[in-house]
């Protein structure tokens, strides 16, 4: 008898090989060497269909999330060694980077590196070997930049930056710091992540627009004006390419190598705004624009409301709930949250403690872990299957109750929830 092949029965079969785990190398274009892992789906056998999805349409870009983790500012240290060399954490590799992102994250300000081939390489040859002191740059959301020749351990410690960490720029009255006209006249700088360790996807995207940048800025004589750099991890690899545009900390995602001459384009033409929102002109680069380091998470909202007027009228309407969490002291919180907004944009704007999103919310980490109690049963939908593979991180771990809180959206039920006696538990770490 031949096998049936409904569309039923091809359906079920495309979906059982598609799930078959197996141990086999992967080939990272980012390392150049073969790599073992220890869990990998097996790629799905590719089976005839009568309507074939086209290429173009296999992988379109991932919608954006128009806002990064609030922060006040943002330090990138300059080292000597290329990403080539870099590992998966840094953190790990550099006790400066590990203290410097612990100490700093808690005063709201992002810490990250970033290649500066000029720079001679110390003759460890290694991130974090020897005594680590590194030229810093500390950027604020109005243009301010604090500059260190020697960035070290003894600087987190001194009064000097404890001044500096105590600046608040000026709020203008569209309600986001203002780019201050000194800060348009210095020398304008792209950072690519390219940071390949810790996930392909950097380095195969990120470096081609790198190339491409450079090759527009050679072109057109700018290379005294304008800079073209690398950083690590920037969070969202599936959004790669990524790019930081400094001095006004913008990112874009979803770029290709195509999209470097526009983004040089604007990035010269610098506006309060720094993306200008007339779209008329070509660009469209807010279509790409990720969110604004330096600014908090109703500032950028209100910076995306002004080239999205659905956004604002989205904005507006949002319902406000009142959400019950409890510590893991046992202390019980009651916060106001937002309908559309997650559990971790909730935690971080009512500073509850252990939701840390050091992904930024993209479930790329389980640092927002969280609770729900199971009775009363939550209104939420059940955890996608990417979010219960990187739930597999995270500590503390109780069946039926443990989710992500990026994964979760506040919704007038959920509010109706907790009102009834359910409670987001917070875990220890």
């Amino acid at each position: 008898m031949r096998p049936s092949s409904s569309p039923a029965a091809m359906a079920l079969l495309r979906s059982m090989l598609s799930r078959v785990p197996t141990e086999r190398p992967v080939f990272c274009l980012a390392r150049r060497s073969l790599q073992s892992t220890s869990r990998v789906w097996r790629d799905p056998i590719p089976i005839p269909t009568a309507d074939p999805t086209p290429p173009s349409a296999i992988e379109p870009p991932l919608p954006l999330p128009r806002s990064l983790s609030p922060t006040r500012a943002l330090l990138l240290l300059s080292v000597p060694y290329p990403p080539s060399t870099w590992p998966s954490h840094l953190e790990m590799a550099s006790p400066l980077l590990a203290t410097a992102s612990a100490h700093l994250k808690s005063k709201g300000i992002g810490v990250n590196v970033v290649y500066d081939q000029s720079l001679p390489v110390p003759e460890s040859g290694m991130l974090g070997m020897g005594e680590e002191k590194y030229q810093a740059r500390l950027y604020w959301a109005d243009g301010r930049i604090r500059v260190w020749g020697r960035f070290s351990m003894a600087t987190l410690s001194s009064a000097d930056l404890e001044k500096e960490l105590a600046y608040t720029p000026s709020i203008a009255a569209e309600g986001w710091p203002l780019l201050a006209t000194s800060a348009k006249r210095r020398p304008k700088e792209i950072l690519i992540c390219t940071h390949g360790a810790r996930d392909c996807r950097c380095h195969d995207k990120g470096v081609p627009l790198l190339e491409a940048l450079r090759e527009e800025v050679r072109k057109k004589g700018l290379e005294n004006e304008v800079k073209i750099g690398e950083v690590a991890h920037v969070g969202g690899h599936k959004y790669a390419a990524n790019a930081i545009l400094l001095p006004t900390m913008d990112m874009l995602s979803n770029l290709t190598a195509k999209d470097a001459p526009q983004v040089l384009s604007q990035l010269l033409t610098l506006t309060a705004h720094a993306l200008s929102p007339d779209k008329g002109n070509g660009t469209h680069l807010w279509s790409h624009w990720r969110g604004r380091y330096g600014l908090t998470g109703d500032q950028q909202a209100k910076l995306w409301s002004t080239v999205d007027p659905n956004a604002k009228k989205v904005q507006d309407q949002r319902e406000t709930v009142q959400l019950r969490f409890r510590t893991f002291e046992g202390e019980e919180r009651l916060v106001q949250g937002k309908v559309g907004e997650n559990l971790l944009e909730v935690g971080k704007a009512n500073d509850l403690p252990s939701l840390e999103g050091v992904c930024g919310g993209n479930l790329e980490c389980a640092t927002c872990h969280l609770y729900i109690s199971a009775s009363p049963a939550a209104p939420v939908p059940d955890p996608s299957e990417t979010e219960m593979d990187m739930m597999g991180y995270a500590i503390g771990y109780k069946e039926g109750e443990s989710r992500l809180g990026c994964q979760v959206k506040v919704t007038a039920g959920l509010g109706e929830w907790c009102k009834n006696g359910g409670v987001i538990g917070l875990p220890r770490f």
